[in-house]
């Protein structure tokens, strides 16, 4: 049973952005990464959609940037949120349970410890 090999995102980034560029045809790439050529055609598609770490090249890529930020913003407001209650919830228990101590001035004279 053969291992199932991994590529990282700039290999993959590289290989594309070298048959984009007409350094190489598609087939000439695949021969020299000894990569199958629906692997490749797969490739180009997650380039085209901005999945390599680059920017999108078409509208649907840019569609799935936009619904991945909006669903980031999304999250970063509801933990703003959260935070937002629990400082609030935190800063009405601290004043709550804030003791109240009777307010005492030192004595200035020594006392002689005694009933006079």
């Amino acid at each position: 049973m053969s291992t199932r090999r991994t590529f990282t995102k700039e290999f993959k980034r590289h290989v594309v952005e070298d048959i984009l560029s007409g350094g190489t045809t598609t087939a000439a790439a695949c021969r020299k990464y000894a990569v199958a050529y629906p692997v490749v055609a797969r490739w180009k598609k997650d380039y085209a959609l901005g999945r390599l770490d680059n920017e999108p090249t078409t509208p649907e890529g840019y569609q799935e940037k936009i619904a991945e930020l909006e669903r980031k913003v999304g999250q970063l407001t509801m933990e703003n949120d959260v935070l937002k209650k629990v400082l609030k919830q935190t800063q009405s228990q601290k004043a709550r349970s804030a003791p109240i101590y009777p307010v005492t001035f030192p004595r200035s004279e020594a006392s002689g410890g005694g009933v006079s």
